[in-house]
């Protein structure tokens, strides 16, 4: 009679239990569910922020020469915008010793120094420095690889002989931009090369991805500053302006006074002019 009891009243309990159990559970699958739901829709619709679409910085290439050449190179990918400014050798810089030129602090203790006092006189320097020859400038880029350069926007006198279009292929780029500065000024020769530059980044976006690591194949015959996430960092940025459509290659042009001694001075103008692709090259 008791042990009936019981198994009645386990029976009648587990009948209570059971539905109650399968109700909280039912409940709890739901509320699993609803929350993958959420997080997976919270997924798709979140904006991904590449980190290399901020970046900005800036870069001093020396060209390694008898007479080296300069261009500093500010990369704002917020405003997808990549600038070449021009700089002559012959450029004067504060020394502590009074004054001396871009080509000299570069020649007397390499680029370094040439970025050092580039900073001391403009109160703001290039974040990095890279110099080599312009052939190993050119082994960056893919062999056969040309550029139309419109010489009429770079010429400094009215000669109609000299609107034309060039057509110039980086392997033979060092012996044609010399002949085709050869009648400008240090300041012009200096935004000609700039212009080239410019004009290999804007005619060939497809490969500036490739370019960081073309460098960086090539240290040893190069002198950098640049450390190993420095490169990280410049590859990904390299690979984010190969896909904007809309990427904008610009020219900063200073100007220049010349000195007695043959240097050529920053106008106050043309120190502002370089003091903005520095300072937002920085991220200032």
């Amino acid at each position: 009679m008791r042990v009936r009891l019981f198994f009645s009243a386990l029976a009648l309990t587990l009948l209570l239990l059971l539905p109650m159990v399968g109700l909280v559970e039912y409940f709890a699958m739901q509320r699993q569910m609803q929350e993958r739901v959420r997080r997976a829709n919270a997924a798709g619709t979140a904006v991904q922020v590449d980190p290399a679409s901020r970046y900005m910085g800036s870069l001093l290439l020396a060209v390694q020469k008898e007479e080296p050449e300069f261009i500093l190179l500010r990369m704002d990918a917020p405003a997808a915008t990549l600038t070449l400014c021009g700089l002559p050798g012959n450029m004067q810089l504060a020394a502590p010793s009074g004054t001396t030129t871009l080509a000299a602090a570069y020649l007397a203790a390499g680029p370094a120094r040439a970025a050092q006092l580039l900073g001391d006189t403009l109160g703001t320097a290039p974040q990095h420095y890279l110099a080599a020859t312009p052939s190993c400038y050119a082994s960056f880029w893919e062999q056969g690889t040309t550029v139309r350069l419109d010489m009429a926007a770079l010429q400094e006198d009215t000669d109609p002989h000299q609107n034309f279009v060039a057509e110039i292929e980086a392997a033979t780029a060092e012996t044609a931009l010399r002949d085709l500065g050869a009648e400008q000024t240090d300041a012009g020769a200096a935004r000609l090369l700039a212009a080239y530059t410019a004009a290999l980044f804007r005619q060939n976006p497809q490969q500036l991805a490739a370019l960081p690591g073309q460098a960086r194949q090539a240290s040893a015959r190069i002198l950098t500053d640049l450390q190993a996430q420095d490169w990280n960092t410049l590859e990904s940025v390299f690979n984010y302006f190969s896909t904007v459509p809309a990427l904008v290659v610009e020219t900063a042009l200073p100007s220049f006074t010349s000195r007695p001694e043959g240097e050529l001075a920053l106008t106050e103008n043309g120190q502002q002019t370089v003091q903005e692709v520095l300072r937002m090259g920085a991220g200032e």
